[in-house]
């Protein structure tokens, strides 16, 4: 294993494995249906991958589904900046990805991610496919996820961010502080019709 590879599996995680949940407001869209061009369902997504440092949501781990693609079925990588979401259809659609780009797509395989895999994703969708990022000796984060790819744009707003789950007591004493407010809401009402009636 490289040292490229030990730092990935430092940084980079999936996120059903890991400490992390969707932030309040961002939709968790594992399971949601996949659609390319020509509204042809693709798949499922299977993971989302983010990365520790920034907590923002990377790649999303799509299953394919091949034989109504006439590809062969696993699971591919999808840059997080190439989908839009459809909330209320819990659908994610493929921005101007074709079958080609998919059957050029590199399988996923948990445990495996590098630098060199990302750099296979992103040549694919490359015009071309000639390598725009050309550069390979990039390891920089901030540097290779500052593109399209990974944001709205220019924006510096992250499409999807992950946030710390709270841990079980700290669940347990909200929800007991949470009972103990509305137990003081109805003792004060009580008092007052109490007082009402005298």
């Amino acid at each position: 294993m490289t040292h490229s590879e030990n730092m990935y599996d430092s940084h980079l995680k999936e996120l059903h494995s890991s400490e992390y949940e969707m932030a309040t407001g961002e939709p968790d869209i594992r399971n949601w249906k996949v659609i390319g061009l020509k509204n042809q369902e693709v798949g499922k997504v299977e993971e989302l991958l983010f990365d520790e440092g920034s907590h923002r949501v990377r790649w999303l781990v799509v299953n394919i589904n091949g034989k109504s693609l006439n590809l062969v079925s696993r699971s591919i990588l999808i840059p997080v900046g190439l989908v839009d979401l459809l909330k209320d259809e819990k659908v994610v659609l493929l921005k101007g990805i074709n079958i080609g780009h998919l059957a050029l797509l590199p399988t996923y395989e948990k445990g495996k991610m590098s630098r060199e895999t990302e750099l296979a994703v992103r040549d694919v969708f490359s015009e071309g496919n000639t390598g725009v990022y050309a550069d390979k000796n990039i390891i920089g984060d901030e540097e290779f996820y500052d593109n399209e790819y990974y944001s709205k744009g220019k924006s510096t707003e992250p499409r999807m961010k992950v946030i710390e789950k709270s841990s079980a007591k700290e669940e347990i004493r909200d929800n007991i502080e949470r009972v103990k407010e509305s137990v003081r809401k109805l003792e004060n009402e009580v008092e007052k019709l109490d007082k009402a009636d005298l």
